[in-house]
């Protein structure tokens, strides 16, 4: 999405699909290649030629001609570009491992540099700097975001100073060094053009090194972009014929500041939305209909960073300050001429955004207690009201007023209920005393229940569901609901424990999700089964909730899906101890391990789900403990206990689903505690010396364990004692790994991250030395050492389990690796 109409330039203009989308398909390189290039092979990454020497002395391109196409100058200089790009084109997807692409990135910045050594002294400056910045913005197109900021977009700036810092700067300083000539000229473009490029660069770099922004340096980082990106809309704003910039600026900080909110910093993006708000109603040419969709969608952004920031009243003050502003420009379109079809669409839509924000706050502060009044108010009954027809509370009446159709009511009541601080998983009550807001959050529950079923009901009296998104069906004012919303409003009522509404309507929807093929169904259709299977190990008590479930539900049909889904993926009888939970770890295993990347369950429920499963596997692993002095025991309580066969399952999930991204310290502990087993089962006689030889004695069956007894034998027991060393020898690398990792995203630029002691001496004001901590993450240096020496320990039996030249192999294998 960028500028368009007549204030967009051709070489100008960035998109913000280059910072956030696929880049899109390059055009073909021209005919003429160089026979460098043509005769080089596909499986090597051959240099391209080398440039001449000094150009100094050549004659500039005005020898030759005319400077047009003709130019054989001109002609040289786009040649040898086309070749470059061509070849990145063809080669870099040939670059596999990291040194093949450190090789590739090396040839293309000294083929670039070079070529523009070459050529630079000898072409016109205003063709030089244009072709500076047509091929940074191929290069951003082809994703090599470091190449385009140093040789493109860094070398047009160079010539206005070298050492200037943006961020110390203010707006006279900033127009004094970039723009000495003013806004008036074709330069001024041009410049504005490699700023935004400079700042897109930046950004995705900052990504490409972190991509979820874990280390405090890469927020910072964001935050210096943000502030260069006001500082160049602030330049350009009094500007009328610069109203693109300022177009495009709102795209990158809304751009940006929607990854900050993803991870929980939206206080920090909060100034920035805020500016961009400013700016589109600051600049005369961005007032008109055409761009009030995204003026819609900058102050939507704006409501829901003060929202998360638990500022519901200003963000509803704000929502209603919005709502004045659209019916302003709606007024004054009225006064020129009427409307036609299309703005109309465009004012519904943006209305319906800002009502839905007011809607947020205002359905609960209306219904809090006066509390200078004294006389009670009459409760009303809310289950025997769920019975009534349609508007039968005061949220629903309130719905009825602010709303016309089903779709813009049910959007409302997911976002009133909807609540970003709050995980999934995180079930229970409103966290209030105050009976109202109570009494509020059921009967929003009892409106979108009613929604769903008179919007949503498909053949048979089962759930349905159109293609299309909700944001269609709300401007076409249809009363039906888009599936993800449905699926929404599922979790929120897991999430407050409405457990007869929320097990009716996954059931039914999970059989509607069967029957679509494409991979948002199918994450959903997992994510539904999920929480069905968690349902049973939170709602101990078997409470029904307050809201009265779907028709045409069959109590008990969802828990016989998924224990059916457990027995059928995994096929392990459990009995005893809360089955319950080896269901829970059969289904996840059963959702992540069998289904392909692109159809994953949530991230945040798998997480929860996993720390769920560990923290009852730890306090189930402690029997083995019991069984230290006989091997015999131990061996047949490892065949037969089901919180191994658990403790594998969650082993298989974590490195199945990429944890070690997510949360190192988890799977450090699981790691650590599966290697502990098979180092045992592989190494019997370090901790069973004297049993072992009794054992052995008595036989294959006894030494073994009952092998044969149950179902299914896990993986790692048919292993042979050599395997499941090497097993566990891997997943302590994995660990390990993963650890350097974490560890190298959170360092800080001051180094106290990786210092190698934990104690230093400091001198106090008051008193003499005293030892202070100096090292915040003391907790994951030791899991880091217990890991290596966990590894260690399993490589030296390894090299003593081995002999002649498969020791020698080993040794090898160890040091190349």
């Amino acid at each position: 999405m960028a500028a368009q109409g007549p204030f967009s330039t051709s070489n100008c203009k960035t998109s913000v699909s280059s910072m956030c989308q696929p880049a899109p398909p390059l055009p073909p390189s021209p005919p003429t290649v160089s026979k460098s290039l043509l005769g080089s092979k596909m499986s090597s990454l051959n240099p391209l030629p080398p440039s001449a020497g000094c150009e100094d002395s050549l004659p500039l391109a005005v020898f030759y001609g005319p400077l047009d196409a003709k130019n054989p100058l001109l002609v040289s200089c786009e040649k040898e570009i086309q070749e470059l790009l061509g070849f990145m084109k063809r080669k870099k997807a040939l670059a596999t491992t990291e040194e093949q692409q450190h090789e590739f990135h090396r040839r293309c910045a000294i083929s670039l540099f070079n070529i523009w050594t070459k050529y630079a002294p000898r072409l016109p400056a205003a063709y030089y700097n244009e072709k500076l910045l047509k091929v940074g913005d191929r290069l951003c197109e082809m994703k090599e975001y470091k190449l385009a900021l140093l040789q493109c977009y860094g070398r047009y700036l160079q010539q206005f100073s070298i050492n200037f810092d943006e961020n110390k700067a203010d707006i006279h300083q900033f127009k004094t060094v970039y723009f000495p000539e003013g806004f008036g000229d074709k330069t001024a473009a041009h410049t504005f053009h490699a700023l935004n490029g400079k700042n897109i660069c930046s950004y995705q770099l900052v990504c490409d090194s972190d991509m979820k922004l874990q280390n405090k340096e890469s927020v910072i980082q964001c935050l210096h972009i943000l502030s260069s990106l006001r500082l160049i809309m602030q330049v350009a704003l009094p500007q009328e014929h610069l109203c693109w910039i300022i177009f495009n600026g709102t795209i990158y900080i809304y751009t940006i500041c929607r990854k900050l909110m993803i991870i929980g910093q939206s206080s920090k993006a909060l100034e920035y939305l805020l500016w961009a708000s400013t700016c589109m109603e600051s600049s005369v040419p961005l007032l008109s209909v055409r761009y009030l969709t995204w003026r819609a969608t900058l102050y939507t952004a704006v409501c829901q960073c003060y929202y998360d920031c638990q500022a519901g009243l200003h963000g509803e003050a704000f929502a209603r300050r919005a709502l004045g502003k659209i019916d302003d420009l709606g007024q004054l379109e009225l006064m020129s001429s009427s409307q036609p079809e299309a703005s109309r669409k465009y004012y519904r839509e943006a209305t319906i955004k800002m009502a839905v924000m007011i809607f947020k706050r205002g359905v609960f502060e209306s219904r809090r207690k006066n509390k200078s009044f004294f006389r009670p108010k009459i409760r009303i009954n809310l289950r025997e009201i769920q019975t009534l027809p349609w508007p039968r509370t005061i949220t629903e009446r309130l719905l009825d007023e602010m709303f016309d159709s089903t779709a813009s009511r049910f959007l409302a009541v997911l976002e009133a209920l909807s609540d970003s601080n709050r995980r999934t998983l995180q079930t229970g009550p409103i966290a209030t005393d105050e009976i109202e807001i109570r009494d509020v959050v059921s009967e929003l529950f009892i409106a979108g229940r009613e929604l769903l079923i008179m919007s949503s009901t498909g053949v048979g009296g089962m759930l349905g569901f159109p293609t299309t998104s909700l944001l269609q069906l709300i401007i076409e004012r249809k009363n039906v609901i888009s599936m993800d919303t449905a699926v929404k409003f599922i979790k929120l009522a897991f999430t407050y424990e409405e457990w007869s509404l929320f097990e009716s309507a996954a059931g039914q929807l999970i059989n509607f999700l069967q029957t679509q093929d494409d991979p948002e169904s199918k994450k959903a259709e997992k994510d539904l089964t999920l929480l069905i299977a968690m349902e049973p190990l939170i709602n101990v008590k078997r409470n029904k909730g307050l809201v009265f479930p779907l028709e045409n539900y069959k109590e008990g049909q969802s828990a016989s899906y998924i224990k059916k889904l457990a027995f059928n993926d995994i096929g392990m009888k459990t009995t005893g101890y809360s089955e319950d939970i080896f269901h829970l770890a059969a289904t996840l295993y059963s959702c992540v391990c069998t289904s392909s990347q692109n159809v994953q369950p949530d991230k945040e429920i798998v997480v929860d789900i996993i720390m769920f499963l560990w923290q009852k596997c730890k306090s189930g692993l402690q029997q083995l403990s019991m069984f230290k002095n006989s091997y015999a025991k131990f061996t047949r309580i490892i065949n037969n206990n089901k919180w191994i066969y658990l403790l594998w399952q969650i082993n298989e999930v974590i490195h199945c689903y990429g944890m070690q991204d997510i949360n190192i310290v988890l799977v450090a502990e699981i790691t650590l505690r599966l290697s502990e087993i098979l180092e045992t089962l592989g190494n019997p006689g370090r901790k069973f010396k004297k049993s072992l030889e009794a054992s052995l004695n008595k036989g294959t069956g006894e030494f073994l364990g009952t092998l044969n007894e149950g179902p299914k034998i896990l993986p790692i027991l048919k292993k042979k004692p050599l395997e499941q060393l090497f097993l566990a020898y891997e997943l302590l690398d994995k660990a390990i790994g993963g650890i350097n990792y974490n560890c190298m995203l959170s360092t800080l630029p001051n180094g106290l991250s990786v210092f190698d002691h934990y104690h230093t001496k400091y001198t106090h004001d008051i008193g003499g030395d005293i030892s202070k901590p100096v090292t915040p993450n003391s907790f994951m240096m030791d899991l880091h050492l217990e890991l290596i020496q966990a590894q260690h320990q399993i490589a030296v039996v390894l090299l003593d389990q081995l002999q002649g030249s498969s020791k020698f192999y080993l040794c090898i294998f160890f040091f190349s690796g």
